[in-house]
């Protein structure tokens, strides 16, 4: 599931005119890390006590894995960074939420850096199928129970967790690196790169501070730099994938969702039988079947 790429994956005729040249024959070593290759905002290594890297499997978080772990190993500070991989689980029949083997693919980010590697679910939460049955409808733009429930959360348990772990005697200060980026959405554009992060609260159990280092970052900017530092990422962006969220997420381009639907129909036929269960669309622009109907024509 996890690929060496030799070519800039694609998937697709729409980026065809991006297509990138093979990669030199001499792969970097693990443990040489390059210079950073996105302009970032500074982050204080010396205020914080860990660092925390958010990485799905995909594209970007393997870049943002790659911007914090060159910074910090040039600042004499990579014993602080880990990477976390938030498992999402299964559906009733036994389907992966995520793509198989995006878990995988995350944890050779963290093997190509000699940085430590996690894996945690929510502790309420069996899965995310689980809490979307619950909730009695999908999630949405304005409803993104789906991150606050089982990654956010998630991600504020193993800073708590990392916390007690290293015995500081005071509440921990954590950085929370993601890969979000300002071409994805306007949303996301506003966010600033460095701030500090609502699960602070008053600062009493944790102090975390959100860094976006990639977000100033292009696509095509995101794959130079798998391109330069031979980057393992996952096979589905080979299949017509551009993004590596959930296989069937409501927030995902119609588009993505039909090459989905082609590449895993098990899932979104069950996925269809819970849009009919509860009455409730996928999407407001596209119901589950009519994405399965274009996938099969």
């Amino acid at each position: 599931m996890t690929k060496q790429p030799t070519a800039l994956p694609c998937g697709s005729t729409r980026c065809a005119a991006d297509q990138m040249e093979l990669f030199p024959a001499q792969a970097t070593a693990p443990s040489t890390l390059l210079a950073p290759t996105a302009p970032t905002a500074t982050f204080d290594w010396d205020r914080h006590d860990f660092v925390i890297v958010l990485d799905s499997g995909g594209k970007d978080s393997a870049a943002a894995a790659h911007e914090v772990c060159t910074q910090a190993n040039q600042a004499g500070q990579l014993h602080k960074v880990r990477v976390l991989h938030c498992d999402l689980g299964r559906t009733a029949r036994g389907h992966l939420v995520e793509w198989p083997g995006a878990l995988d693919t995350a944890r050779a980010h963290a093997r190509m850096y000699g940085v430590p590697f996690f894996v945690r679910r929510s502790t309420r939460w069996p899965s995310l199928w689980d809490r979307i049955l619950d909730h009695g409808n999908w999630p949405g733009h304005f409803a993104r129970y789906c991150t606050s429930d089982t990654k956010t959360v998630t991600g504020r348990d193993f800073v708590d967790e990392t916390g007690i772990e290293l015995r500081l005697g005071r509440p921990p200060r954590a950085g929370y690196a993601m890969g979000m980026r300002a071409e994805e959405s306007k949303a996301r554009a506003r966010k600033p790169v460095i701030e500090r992060h609502r699960m602070s609260g008053a600062g009493i159990k944790r102090e975390v501070t959100t860094w976006l280092p990639v977000h100033g970052l292009t696509a095509s900017q995101v794959w130079q730099i798998h391109r330069e530092n031979r980057i393992p990422y996952h096979e589905a962006y080979d299949q017509g994938m551009r993004r590596l969220s959930c296989r069937a997420c409501p927030l995902a381009a119609t588009d993505d969702l039909v090459r989905s639907a082609q590449l895993n129909p098990g899932l979104f036929a069950e996925y269809a039988e819970a849009e009919t269960a509860m009455g409730r669309r996928f999407k407001k622009s596209v119901s589950l079947r009519e994405i399965i109907e274009r996938a099969r024509s």
